[in-house]
């Protein structure tokens, strides 16, 4: 991610002075289709009852602003920052716990690390402890509090805006990335771009089957020198586990064959049973740019747990 953030920054200092001709806010419908998750990450620092509480007022906001989505889906998000204002023991029999605290919440993207849109509020609980306080003053949360209209709106909008703005630096750091055969951080680049953003969706996508062509048959030399150390072997599955790997697209499928064919013959030659191990192949009827696609996908996902908002680097939020 530190990696990606850098070049992201070096380009876009380099590249500024193109971008902003082309920044064009992306239709109505577009905003509409935009879906932002309710998280309260545990950097947040909330006790667990609060914290629950608190992602339920959110959803309600999300929610209610047409902006649903699910945690684990989640590249843009609502996420919370609070701070204690006031903290006091009150002069009662039992004595309980005061508090006020000052909720900022944010919309931001967390894969580029941008904040789009913010509104903060105070809010006040009493409780016997500090957690019941806590909850007690976020209960206080009235999710159609009018402000929250025009957060969200702001958010949305500005999303579209960075994405059309930005997209020249987007493709040319994917392809910067790809250069240094760094595939899989520049297929994460390209997979971030949200398809609200149409024109820079399109052209990340089209990218994105270039870069995995690279990736897959760098991959594919990898597969097929396992393949054949493990036929040296004689370690079938091993052989078999490498040789699933390569898939049509790939330049060394013909020669991936000509070792299945070799394999096989040799075993039945033994006298053993039948090797019945299949390349696999693509059917006549499905697109072969929209597998490559999907299959950047994967491996975007893989390498860095993307759309998993657990796994999201939330330091450069919550700095304290």
């Amino acid at each position: 991610m530190k990696n990606i953030t850098g070049l992201f920054l070096v380009l876009l200092m380099a590249g500024s002075s193109l971008l902003y001709s082309q920044s064009n806010l992306g239709r109505t419908d577009d905003l509409g289709r935009l879906a932002i998750a309710a998280l309260v990450p545990d950097e947040a620092g909330l006790p667990a009852g609060a914290q629950r509480m608190l992602q339920n007022k959110m959803m309600q906001i999300a929610t209610q602003n047409g902006l649903g989505a699910m945690e684990e889906r989640a590249q843009f998000a609502m996420v919370p920052v609070i701070s204690i204002i006031s903290q006091d023991v009150t002069p009662t029999a039992p004595p309980q716990m005061s508090m006020t605290i000052e909720l900022s919440l944010y919309i931001v993207d967390a894969v580029s690390q941008n904040i789009f849109s913010q509104t903060s509020m105070q809010l006040r609980g009493v409780g016997r402890t500090e957690e019941a306080a806590y909850s007690q003053a976020l209960r206080n949360l009235n999710p159609r509090q009018g402000q929250f209209r025009g957060f969200v709106e702001a958010g949305k909008t500005r999303i579209v805006e960075y994405y059309n703005s930005q997209c020249d630096v987007i493709i040319s750091g994917a392809q910067a990335l790809a250069g240094q055969q760094q595939y899989e951080e520049a297929l994460f680049l390209l997979m971030s771009v949200p398809d609200v953003s149409r024109e820079c969706f399109h052209l990340s996508m089209n990218l994105t089957a270039d870069i995995y062509t690279e990736y897959a048959n760098q991959k594919c030399q990898v597969y097929l020198s396992g393949a054949r150390a493990a036929w040296a072997a004689k370690e079938l599955d091993k052989v078999s586990e490498n040789l699933s790997m390569i898939t049509p697209d790939m330049e060394c499928y013909d020669q991936a064959q000509e070792l299945v064919a070799t394999v096989t013959q040799a075993v039945e030659a033994e006298g053993a049973s039948s090797w019945d191990f299949k390349m696999k192949k693509y059917d006549d009827d499905v697109s072969m740019q929209r597998l490559k696609v999907e299959a950047g996908r994967d491996v975007a996902r893989s390498w860095a747990y993307w759309g998993a908002a657990r796994y999201f680097d939330w330091s450069w939020l919550y700095k304290n």
